[in-house]
């Protein structure tokens, strides 16, 4: 029920998503919209054997970042923000974000900051041959929020946490 809550507010939001059909209490089961398309995760993968195509990998990460920044501004942590989890639908290269089995609801930058490391340390670690995607999926976010400030402060914060836990162990 909590994915079926967050996708549906997600979409109040603004931020596309698939339509959710059907809600089984009996069978716990969640029926959507199918999505026809790739995962941001197959494209920039693609970019990076094939080349970078720029305007489309801008696209691409400034609508993430637009998509990130209706949701947490709206108080909405997707809890688990990886290309895969992303998909560029088909004919009309819309960004949809999907999974929302991790997500919940707050208003703490702490919590939106960890949901924006955890896409920079996907992106890093699938998508480093396409540049950094990240700083512009960044200053599509600062474009579209009006809370960015304190949680791109507080990302300063956990990326600082990030590298210690991977020096020490």
């Amino acid at each position: 029920m909590q994915e079926a809550r967050c996708m549906t507010k997600a979409r109040k939001l603004g931020v596309p998503t698939p339509a959710l059909y059907a809600v089984d209490h009996l069978l716990h089961t969640l029926t959507f919209e199918y999505v026809q398309g790739s995962s941001v995760k197959e494209v920039l993968l693609d970019f990076g054997s094939h080349g970078v195509i720029e305007e489309r990998q801008d696209d691409i990460a400034a609508q993430i970042g637009d998509a990130v920044a209706k949701m947490h501004d709206g108080g909405l942590v997707h809890g688990d923000l990886t290309t895969s989890n992303m998909i560029i639908q088909q004919g009309t290269n819309r960004l949809v974000l999907i999974d929302f089995g991790l997500s919940f609801t707050s208003t703490l930058p702490e919590d939106k900051a960890v949901d924006l490391y955890v896409l920079e340390r996907a992106l890093l670690s699938m998508h480093s041959s396409c540049g950094n995607v990240m700083e512009r999926v960044l200053a599509a976010y600062r474009k579209s929020s009006k809370q960015w400030s304190s949680t791109l402060n507080k990302l300063a914060q956990v990326r600082q946490r990030g590298r210690k836990r991977t020096m020490v162990g």
